[in-house]
């Protein structure tokens, strides 16, 4: 699907909320993530973010450490 295929991937590849972005990545940096809940309009990033963090933590298992929710 073209909206997976383009997915940013990284962190720098993010566009827009550098403040809570930054801050995001910081908490994967030093190893410390708290429990975090994104909440927002839809087409924000939030699950962009989430899947971003999940890459950088767990690597190539990221899959594996990884539930998505959609109400």
């Amino acid at each position: 699907m073209w909206t997976e295929k383009y997915r940013p991937k990284t962190f720098s590849e993010i566009k827009g909320q550098e403040q809570i972005v930054s801050r995001v990545k910081a908490f994967v940096e030093k190893n410390e993530m708290p429990h975090l809940m994104f909440t927002g309009p839809a087409g924000v990033g939030k699950t962009t973010l989430s899947l971003i963090v999940a890459r950088e933590l767990f690597g190539e298992d990221w899959e594996h450490s990884f539930l998505e929710l959609n109400a």
